[in-house]
């Protein structure tokens, strides 16, 4: 394989899977909220004793959820290698991308630079010269 379409790959499957992981990580914490919010009245009826929780159904509906994350990660894992470099490149960028990026690196981002109150340019006077008197 050519040099250039192998870097081509490369490059372009870090960008696609750092823009993939960049949205995934914005509507992530989206659906996340959302969700609390949704079961932050459900909690507050449990509290009030007028709902009851099944605990044993709720251990197992998380337990068929790791079960089949575990199942479709592996078929995940084969399908991003067999894709070759495009693949490989692209879950790298992907995990940068829902990692946040370059944030909290040795490139940190500039200080924000914020006034409350604005200021009057302040002029240094010598000694010498007068002092205005109102």
């Amino acid at each position: 394989m050519d040099p250039s379409t192998l870097a081509l790959q490369a490059v372009g499957g870090f960008t696609v899977g750092a823009l993939i992981g960049y949205a995934a990580r914005k509507v992530t914490k989206w659906l996340l909220v959302a969700a609390g919010l949704a079961l932050l009245p459900i909690f507050a009826l449990w509290q009030a004793g007028v709902l009851s929780v099944d605990w044993g159904a709720v251990n197992e509906l998380v337990g068929r959820l790791v079960q089949w994350l575990g199942l479709n990660l592996s078929s995940m894992t084969s399908a991003v290698l067999s894709a070759g470099a495009f693949g490989v490149s692209g879950a790298v960028g992907f995990v940068f991308g829902i990692s946040g990026g370059l944030r909290g690196t040795a490139f940190p981002e500039p200080p924000a630079r914020r006034r409350f109150v604005k200021r009057r340019a302040y002029t240094a006077r010598t000694p010498s010269e007068p002092r205005d008197e109102e």
